[in-house]
């Protein structure tokens, strides 16, 4: 039986994978086990040092938002890729024919090819682009996402509110920030044309060590998630079966103990009688077996997620947001599977608007109704 533990493919790497200055420190080796009742993949990831800056990413993709005043929303998709001409298919959000498409390519004074693919259609709302998500067969089909808007009138302003959120993959996860520092978290939100330029700065050691925080507490953060998926879907499955002596509380409590055989690399049967004994693993296998491929499908909504850069343009002054301030006045957020792994990713931005009508009405009021009174008393 595969290493069901090895399959979460350690989230630093595939954040790393990301990072087109750092993925030149990633081997990822994929081995297809065809017999193998769950969890098909097995993966070997190995850090492998290499001195000239090698690209292993896939077409880089940025999809922008430009929110309009009324809820209207022009969307833009872009891409460019080193390994080939592109299609709409390579989009990692929905894009169909009716968006107005161009294509180019750019080849630089070394010989090398780049292509670009361009797209760009006016939503008139939020819904739309919610109504082109659930329509989506794409790459990134399996993954619920979501477009916002909201305004909101309040005589002196107007506030105007855009947000997309990727719902999460594994329900019963653990929150990023029980293993991850602010300082970590907040380098792993950056756009990726930032943290390049930072991994690249005068200050990369410094960067560096961080990275390699993060590697550690990710691969804590991963496993620990993934065991408590498991319980609660093997519990559930087990206490649905009639059988009475494995339940969700019972595995709970030796959570502890298929984290330690986890983190030692052990596999599923090993960890199972280790732990509940051979007698009790083999009267659960089925059931086992069957939570293990129910966590399985969940976990590769973001393991199989393909990457890109979400931008949204608001009208009016930026209020709040939580995405990061590019140096154009773009706000712009990662899109990548550990971003939702085990909570939903919010990306929103909001802004506001001084109604200067009203403003004037309401200092014109009073002097009208003063100069009707004097009118009045005059006659």
């Amino acid at each position: 039986m595969i290493r069901i533990f090895s399959v979460f493919r350690t989230f630093t790497y595939e954040w790393l994978s990301n990072q087109s200055i750092l993925c030149n420190l990633v081997m990822i080796t994929v081995q297809k086990e065809a017999h193998s009742p769950v969890m098909k993949r097995k993966i070997f990831v190995s850090l492998v040092l290499i001195l000239s800056i090698i690209s292993c990413e896939g077409p880089e993709t940025t999809v922008t938002n430009i929110v309009g005043r009324n809820g209207s929303v022009l969307r833009k998709a872009e891409m460019s890729y080193t390994g080939g001409e592109l299609t709409l298919a390579d989009f990692n959000v929905p894009v169909d024919s009716t968006w107005n498409l161009a294509d180019s390519m750019e080849i630089s004074e070394k010989g090398d090819t780049t292509w670009f693919l361009f797209a760009e259609k006016l939503f008139v709302s939020a819904d739309a682009i919610n109504e082109a998500y659930l329509a989506d067969t794409g790459k990134n089909s399996t993954v619920t996402r979501t477009a916002i808007f909201r305004r909101k009138f309040k005589w002196f302003t107007t506030t105007w509110y855009f947000a997309e959120k990727c719902d999460r993959s594994l329900i019963h996860g653990y929150p990023v920030t029980d293993h991850l520092s602010p300082a970590e978290i907040s380098f792993m939100n950056l756009p990726e044309k930032i943290s390049d330029e930072l991994v690249g700065g005068p200050d990369s050691l410094k960067y560096r060590s961080l990275i390699d925080s993060i590697q550690q507490h990710t691969e804590q953060w991963i496993m620990r998630s993934l065991i408590s998926e498991i319980i609660e879907d093997a519990g559930a499955i087990c206490e649905s079966s009639g059988k009475d002596s494995l339940t969700t509380e019972i595995l709970r409590s030796h959570e502890p103990d298929f984290y330690r055989l986890a983190a030692e690399d052990e596999d599923v049967e090993k960890i199972a009688t280790t732990v509940l004994g051979e007698k009790l693993y083999e009267k659960f296998k089925p059931e086992i077996d069957s939570a293990l491929s129910v966590t399985d499908l969940k976990f590769d909504r973001s393991w199989l997620f393909e990457d890109y850069t979400l931008q949204i343009v608001m009208p009016a002054d930026l209020k709040s947001t939580n995405g990061y301030s590019m140096s154009d006045g773009t706000l712009a957020w990662p899109v990548t599977g550990n971003h939702f792994l085990t909570e939903d990713y919010l990306m929103y931005a909001e802004s506001s608007d001084i109604n200067y009508w009203a403003v004037f009405v309401t200092l014109l009021f009073p002097v009208l109704v003063l100069f009707s009174m004097q009118r009045f008393k005059r006659s």
